[in-house]
């Protein structure tokens, strides 16, 4: 966006003081400007990257704190340098996104992950993913889980979890499907292979093994000692 236009500027004017009093030619001249304009891309967006950890940290205290609004209040609030630097908008709704996932508010979730999908984190793309599931949106939720398993070809959990909802829908073969492209590539989970070999069984995929990675979906219970940490969880957010 406007860093884009500055650095170009800066190029320029680099080519300009070299080129017009003729002191290299427009050849020699461009590899200056280029590196100029290459040098002050990388300054300016140096600047954003700071700026984007400040507010993922103030948004971390308020997550800790279980201050959710207010950490959604300062991503928000991040907003304003999406004219500067490209992808911003992107990261901040993904943040957005997952934070409301989280708290079950899936339909709210959908915007901002939607709009995150292409530059966001590959959990929001999954978040997203699941979030058509629960909408039995199914054409859109094996779109999306294409886009992710593209995306995050090394992660098991992304591999399972899309074989777990075709499941879930009834579609075996297409879970194994899904399993049998997982194993070429996440090599280092042997939770795809194992739950390939679960499915041409006919026994059912088993996520537990990702423990908060997989609960964090909302799609299975944990067990009790974990519901009594988010009971108490639950009871502060509620005083």
């Amino acid at each position: 966006m406007l860093n884009i236009v500055y650095s170009l500027g800066a190029g320029f004017l680099v080519f300009a003081a070299l080129y017009f009093p003729r002191v290299l030619n427009a050849g020699e001249s461009l590899v200056p400007a280029f590196i100029a304009a290459v040098a002050a891309m990388f300054v300016l967006g140096r600047s954003i990257f700071r700026q984007m950890e400040k507010l993922f940290a103030e948004a971390g205290k308020d997550l800790q704190a279980q201050r959710f609004d207010a950490a959604i209040k300062t991503l928000k609030s991040g907003y304003a340098l999406e004219k500067k630097q490209f992808g911003v908008r992107s990261q901040l709704d993904s943040q957005i996104g997952m934070i409301m996932y989280l708290r079950k508010e899936f339909k709210e979730s959908i915007p901002y992950l939607e709009r995150s999908r292409r530059l966001g984190h590959w959990l929001g793309v999954a978040m997203l993913a699941v979030a058509h599931y629960k909408k039995k949106d199914h054409e859109k939720m094996r779109e999306t889980f294409e886009l992710l398993v593209k995306r995050a070809k090394k992660q098991g959990l992304a591999w399972n979890l899309y074989a777990y909802c075709l499941s879930q829908i009834g579609d075996d073969a297409g879970a194994q499907a899904v399993l049998s492209r997982g194993a070429a590539v996440a090599k280092t989970d042997d939770r795809v292979k194992e739950n390939l070999l679960n499915v041409q069984n006919g026994k059912k995929i088993k996520m537990r093994g990702y423990a908060n990675e997989w609960y964090q979906f909302h799609l299975e219970a944990p067990p009790m000692q974990m519901m009594d940490g988010r009971s108490q969880f639950s009871a502060r957010r509620r005083r």
